[in-house]
């Protein structure tokens, strides 16, 4: 029954001077393309404009009477009744909200909602804006975003970007696992260039980049701020101001550390075999040497000589140490495991050494014939790996001559040029060449495609493992060479070594010896530490008769205890480095603290180059190699604290 004043709408009645205003706004929203829904307290739909129809798909005659929420399967970002209780405080409401389509398909909807506020049943009033494009583009977004982060950070490759001055400006997740640091935070406090095993290689890379805008690939040894080598292959790219200076540097390193570690292990495999191979020549060569020794002693003990034929045989002897020795340091410089040392090398020198070792070891019926180019310029090299190359190649040669045969050995210079004829890559001006050429057996062209692969070999599973010339091909590429091999069967192989000359430069430690300035006045007394008895008896009666005064120590603690009671008598201290009790370094380092101007020689067998720069930057003056020879040690002990006596009255013994 209708009241007077007031009119009946379909859902709820509305006041005779509010329905104009009703209508124009139903109107309005009528022409809004967005969802327009009228719910009561229940959440049953009372209105439904043509912007929620053209966004669900139901007509209003569908939708008008139905559950909102049961109709587009509402999910809502939080409880339902903390959004009722949010409506009943602010009568309003807004938030994202996840429905369903009439065909099925899913959007989201920005939704705001608006309440009659303090009714006790209010209407609620939603204006619901499509936003499924836009969330689409967001997800889109997002998957990328996290998909490149996961990239980056699980990425082998290190990424930084680094200032002109070295410092890092940001760093990925791979950069810091590198190089050991707890978190990017900590890498960024560091500078780039500390990383670096030297300032040169920085000042190189950076010439690089400014000259060409990028080094494509540098391969660098790296260090860990604790001290750990990373080896890494790096890509440098320069951002560049207007002015063509470099504002900062994209740096790509990709963690080569497992490989070359694998590498080394594969060199000190092969360097075991080689000593293997050589082992029954190096015992028949170093017998002869003892039973020479022995049987010109034997003779001088019996008088059996005449007073004339002595030096001859003291020069015999002498010369079959000196042969025992050489052998000794060969075996040595061939098995330690050692990292990569570039040096100036005389590859003339080191074909020499390779053919008298092998001429001593390998079987007679193996000959050698060098063909070596006058003046061949230096190269910048690992002499050990080098070494090793010549081996190997000598070694697989000899193999190819079972019945016997000739090895020849060969060095040139070649242009850059002719190079590049047979290699791609081949960048430098000048190349210098060492040949080995056997008369054997030679290879067919499937064998030749095989046997730089590990593990490939054609002889029995006793006499080889196929590691030779896999080395061989490693060593050479790291030193950014070239290998060449002329094979044909039954005539003979040929292996071209090609590497890279460069401007040598001195190898640390290897100069002239540095003895310094004697100083006036220098005390003549001598400390001899040496644990070996006969040793230390025939320098204490060598170094006596040249008129010094000499005291003696048989271990490191009993030489700083003789080097505390005489400190101020003690010129010049002459100490093995391998001692019982203390060894020789640390003995110095404790004379050191009793007398910081000990002036100290120390002897060793076989002395590291990194070792013997560690000792002299310590303050040890010189080092002398083991066997002694008695005469370089005078001449440096001169060197230092001057001659006893004169040099006429004490006749050179040796």
């Amino acid at each position: 029954m209708k009241c007077a004043g007031e009119e009946r709408n379909e859902f709820f009645t509305v006041p005779d001077l509010e329905k104009t205003a009703l209508r124009a706004q139903t109107e309005l929203l009528e022409l809004a393309r967005d969802g327009v829904i009228l719910v009561d307290h229940a959440g049953v739909i009372l209105s439904w404009n043509r912007g929620a129809e053209r966004i669900y798909g139901w007509t209003r005659a569908d939708a008008m009477g139905r559950k909102v929420h049961e109709l587009l399967q509402t999910q809502f970002p939080e409880k339902e009744a903390t959004i009722a209780a949010k409506l009943r405080e602010h009568s309003h409401w807004e938030g994202e909200l996840h429905q369903v389509r009439m065909d099925g398909s899913e959007l989201w909807l920005s939704s705001h909602w608006t309440s009659q506020h303090g009714a006790a049943e209010p209407l609620v009033l939603q204006f619901n804006i499509d936003i499924s494009a836009r969330k689409k583009v967001e997800h889109t977004l997002r998957h990328s975003e996290e998909r490149y982060r996961r990239f980056v950070d699980e990425d082998l490759t290190g990424n930084l970007i680094i200032r002109a001055d070295g410092s890092i400006l940001t760093c990925n997740a791979a950069f810091v696992r590198a190089f050991g640091f707890a978190s990017v935070e900590a890498a960024l406090t560091v500078n780039f260039t500390t990383l670096l095993r030297n300032r040169r290689d920085w000042t190189e890379l950076f010439q690089e980049v400014s000259k060409h805008g990028a080094v494509e690939r540098h391969d660098l040894e790296m260090r860990q701020p604790r001290g750990e080598p990373v080896y890494v292959a790096a890509r440098l790219v320069g951002a560049f101001d207007e002015e063509g200076a470099i504002n900062d540097l994209q740096v790509y390193l990709f963690n080569d550390t497992k490989r070359k570690r694998l590498e080394e292990q594969l060199i000190q495999a092969q360097k075991m075999e080689g000593l293997g191979t050589l082992a029954g020549g190096i015992a028949h060569d170093f017998n002869n040497i003892l039973a020479i020794i022995l049987g010109y002693a034997s003779q001088l003990e019996g008088r059996q000589y005449k007073a004339d034929q002595v030096p001859g045989a003291v020069k015999v002897i002498k010369e079959a140490v000196e042969r025992g020795a050489a052998l000794v340091q060969q075996l040595l410089t061939s098995a330690r495991q050692a990292e990569s040392r570039l040096s100036s090398v005389d590859l003339n020198a080191l074909l020499r050494e390779v053919e008298r070792m092998l001429q001593a070891t390998f079987p007679k019926m193996i000959g050698f014939k060098a063909e070596l180019a006058s003046n061949l310029p230096l190269i910048t090299a690992d002499r050990s790996q080098v070494h090793q190359v010549l081996l190997n190649l000598c070694v697989n040669a000899r193999d190819a001559m079972p019945n016997g045969g000739t090895i020849r050995l060969e060095s040139s210079v070649v242009t850059g040029e002719e190079v590049s004829r047979v290699f791609t890559g081949a960048e430098a001006d000048r190349y210098v060449r060492m040949s080995v050429h056997d008369d054997g057996s030679g290879m067919t062209p499937e064998v030749k495609a095989h046997i730089f692969e590990p593990f490939y070999t054609t002889k029995e599973r006793a006499k080889g493992t196929g590691l030779g010339l896999s080395v061989v091909y490693g060593v050479v590429n790291n030193h950014n060479g070239f290998v060449q091999v002329e094979s044909t069967p039954g005539e003979g192989t040929t292996f071209h070594v090609f590497l890279p000359l460069h401007q040598a430069t001195e190898e640390d430690g290897h100069g002239a010896p540095q003895t310094g300035q004697r100083k006036t006045g220098q005390p003549q007394t001598i400390l001899l530490v040496e644990d070996e008895e006969m040793l230390r008896e025939l320098g204490v009666d060598i170094l006596s008769s040249e008129g010094y005064r000499v005291l003696t120590a048989r271990d490191g603690v009993e030489a700083v205890e003789m080097f505390s009671t005489h400190r101020d008598e003690i010129g010049l201290v002459v100490c093995d480095l391998g001692l019982p009790r203390m060894g020789g370094y640390d003995a110095f380092m404790k004379m050191k603290e009793i007398r910081s101007d000990v002036r100290a020689i120390v002897a060793s067998g076989y002395l590291e180059p990194s070792m013997r720069s560690e000792i002299l930057k310590a303050g040890v003056i010189d080092t002398l190699q083991k066997p002694y020879d008695f005469n370089e040690m005078l001449a440096r002990i001169r060197a230092i604290i001057g001659k006893a006596q004169s040099e006429d009255d004490h006749p050179q013994l040796f």
